[in-house]
Order: C-alpha cells, then structure tokens, then sequence
C-alpha cells in the first residue's frame, strides 16, 4: 500500500489538494494511493509511506520516525531528498519560454531547506536574475523585493517554493503585494506540471528495491 504522508493545515484547500495529488499519483502507477497526516495516530501497517516535506526539519527528523515505528510502516525518501529532481523542475517550468527573467523564490523557511535553496540557484544560474526570501526568518519576501525594485528590475517572477495552497502561500502573496513592481505571482508546486510524476517515481524506485 502507498500513502502519501502530508503536514496537514486548517486551510480549506490543504486537504483538497492533498487528495488530488494522491488522485494524480495513483493514476500514473495505476495503483491505489491513500493520504495521511502527521496529525493521525497510526498509519496503515507495512505500508510504503513518502513524507511530502520539503525540509529537514523538526516533523522528518523527530515526527515522522515516530509514526513510522509506530505504525511498523516503511518510509520512503521524502521530498527533500529530491532537492535537485525539485529545483530542477521548479526552474525548467519557469523558463520554458526564456531565461530572461527575474525570478524571487520564497522558502517557508532556510533552516533546514539548504540542499533545496542551493538546488535553486544552482539550476537558475543562467537566468538574469535568482533571488532568495523566506517567509519564516530573514531576509523576508517584502525586503528582498524592495532591493529588487531599487535595482531597477520593473517585474518579477515569485515562485513559493511551497507545496500546497494554505496558509503560507497566502502570507507570500499579501508580503509580496506591499511592494509596488509588477508581480507574476505562480501557484504553489501542487499545480506544477511535473509534480505528481516526480511523487510516483519515489513510489516506483521503491517497486524495484
């Protein structure tokens, strides 16, 4: 059995998309796709569970490894083992059409997504412009598009490098409109055409082992 193990948040569109993601993943391997979240006291036994986090912080270091023994499941490489296979695909969707852009990427935070925030630069070093904020710690998304502004720069891509709609996306959006530039604000990963078959492939990988 494959679960897809997600954060979980009081946003009315976290769960939804959660679902829709499972939806898609089982709909790429042909098999069933269960969701589950850290908030839940036991997951299904001997299943194979992929942890949706982005970062190794405090929820995959301590959290997850606990509901895992717990449940006797199997956890598979999380998403922030995918730093590289992420940033890789974050960045070929915002330069299908040219790498003439400026590009802002808003971490949820920098403490424990160093692999993700150097995958990023490195994959956008041919564009004319990779900038770094955080929503969680400095320097915050409203500083970092003032310095952008002051530069010169007349529009910028912001990219939230967040996987679902909820709460931080919404905090990046009000942060980023407060700066008068022209803003081309893109969706969280969930709606990144890519996505659910970089999710099915950790699945896959775990098919062979």
């Amino acid at each position: 059995m494959f679960v897809l193990l997600a954060h979980g948040s009081s946003h009315a569109k976290h769960a939804e998309q959660v679902n829709v993601l499972a939806t898609q993943v089982a709909a790429i391997l042909d098999e069933h796709v269960d969701v589950a979240f850290l908030s839940d006291e036991a997951l299904p036994k001997d299943a194979k569970v992929l942890p949706l986090f982005l970062g190794h912080g405090k929820h995959l270091k301590q959290d997850v490894p606990v509901l895992m023994q717990d449940s006797q499941a199997a956890e598979l490489p999380a998403l922030a083992d995918k730093a590289d296979d992420i940033a890789k695909l974050i960045v070929s969707q915002l330069t299908q059409q040219s790498k003439r852009i400026h590009i802002l990427f808003v971490m949820y935070q920098f403490t424990g997504f160093e692999k993700l925030v150097a995958a990023l630069y490195k994959h956008a070093k041919g564009c004319s412009m990779a900038a770094m904020s955080a929503l969680h710690g400095a320097p915050n998304v409203s500083s970092v598009l003032e310095n952008i502004q002051a530069q010169g720069v007349k529009k910028i891509v912001v990219q939230p490098v967040l996987l679902f709609d909820g709460h931080s996306l919404d905090m990046c959006k009000t942060l980023a409109k407060e700066v008068d530039i022209e803003l081309d604000i893109k969706p969280a990963l969930i709606e990144t055409e890519g996505f659910a078959d970089l999710v099915a492939d950790i699945f896959k990988t775990s098919r062979v082992g």
